[in-house]
């Protein structure tokens, strides 16, 4: 900040400017003289101004020798950000607040002028996030954004929606959530064509998922056909094992056995491929529901569910947070075997994870509820089933229809009314 006070007095002293002609009608003596002591910090439009004021670029008056060094923060950053797994780790918290040191020693010098500063700021508001609980100042935000677009930088304008639209996600919230991304798209409309096929594909799933949580049929299918389009087109692979979980889930609400089939073949295929853990447990949670729902096969449930939970705890806790899945799957299908105590065994201590958002995927979840208040009412405890049921019932009530909502409100008619 000394640095940038000194050039702008260095400057104006040179063109012969005294306080009050630079200050202007813009800002006071005082406060000038503040900000060329170093005793106080301009905003980025006192900034503009003052440079215009001076008759220069403002990449004058904030140095750019120090842009290697900004550089150099950035890759360094960068590397650091995209190796965070778990942000809720106490380790990770703390590698999350050095990173964000680092940035705040050279906070006075990103003033939004290039790439890198801008980046800089963008990553800094996404780290905050996850120190604070995902409590952003959307405004900070908002500026990023304008300034990505005064760069043409459209794919980084488009991934801040989509990091606004997971905060909101994340809370539930996936009116709000929606909202972002509907404005991602209005805004990018004039220069679509400048958008990396990458963005485009994140922006047409991710409206595919929040159009389905609200139970949008028409935009959800709409949005889905676009995603896939991009996918096809440009042999993009990465989001696959998502659309296929998403397509398994439709086609079952849809009862089209062909299209089951070949969903949970495709997702198998694709964690054989890829051999990544997560693709191979989602094929696992799949297969479960699958064999549950549609072969009803709940011996071959509880092989899988073995499987999921051996694998897991061979993963240094990475799928730890999915397991919930695995142990819902496996209550049913020892309900529909009849072992209504063991199934209430294996279930005692389920929680609806806090990692999981989605209304299809909150409702499996709750629908373990439902299952075990259906345990209780075989055992003769109407009271306790009465409970869970009520618990489930009232967790899906605003969700959109699936397989599992219907469940849930079946065994909420049986029980209660």
């Amino acid at each position: 900040m000394n640095d940038l006070g000194s050039r702008i007095k260095k400057l104006r002293k040179e063109k012969k400017m005294t306080l009050a002609e630079l200050a202007g009608e813009r800002l006071t003596k005082g406060m000038l003289s503040l900000i060329e002591n170093g005793k106080a910090k301009p905003s980025m439009d006192s900034l503009h101004y003052i440079a215009e004021q001076l008759n220069v670029d403002i990449s004058t008056l904030v140095n750019d020798n120090h842009i290697e060094e900004i550089r150099e923060l950035l890759l360094n950053v960068e590397e650091q950000f995209y190796n965070i797994k778990d942000p809720y780790n106490k380790k990770e918290i703390e590698i999350i607040e050095h990173i964000l040191k680092k940035i705040n020693v050279y906070q006075d010098q990103l003033l939004g002028n290039n790439y890198e500063e801008i980046r800089l700021l963008d990553l800094k508001i996404r780290l905050e996030a996850l120190v604070n609980l995902d409590e952003i100042q959307e405004d900070d935000m908002y500026r990023v954004i304008h300034l990505y677009e005064k760069i043409h930088a459209y794919s980084r304008l488009v991934n801040c929606y989509l990091f606004l639209a997971s905060v909101a996600f994340n809370k539930n919230d996936y009116i709000k959530s929606l909202r972002y991304l509907q404005r991602a798209e209005d805004r990018i409309e004039p220069y679509v064509h400048l958008v990396d096929h990458l963005s485009k594909l994140d922006l047409h799933y991710l409206l595919t998922v929040l159009y389905s949580a609200v139970g949008d049929v028409l935009y959800t299918e709409k949005h889905l056909e676009v995603a896939l389009d991009i996918a096809q087109k440009y042999k993009i692979y990465y989001r696959l094992d998502d659309f296929y979980r998403f397509m398994l889930v439709q086609s079952m609400g849809r009862h089209d056995l062909e299209k089951n089939y070949y969903y949970i073949t495709k997702l198998k295929q694709h964690a054989e491929f890829t051999e990544e853990p997560i693709s191979k447990f989602t094929y696992l949670c799949c297969e479960a529901f699958y064999s549950n729902i549609i072969e009803k096969d709940y011996n071959k449930t509880i092989e899988i569910a073995k499987k999921g939970k051996e694998f897991a705890s061979n993963e240094n806790g990475i799928l730890i947070y999915l397991l919930e899945f695995i142990v819902a799957e496996e209550t049913y299908a020892l309900w529909g075997l009849g072992l209504y105590n063991e199934a209430l065994k294996c279930s005692k201590d389920f929680k609806v994870s806090e990692a999981v958002h989605h209304p299809y995927d909150l409702t499996t979840m709750y629908k373990c509820f439902a299952v075990r208040a259906l345990c209780h009412l075989e055992l003769g405890d109407r009271e306790a089933a009465k409970q869970e049921v009520l618990y489930a019932a009232n967790g899906v009530k605003n969700f959109p229809n699936t397989i599992d909502k219907t469940f849930i409100d079946e065994a909420y008619k049986k029980i209660i009314e």
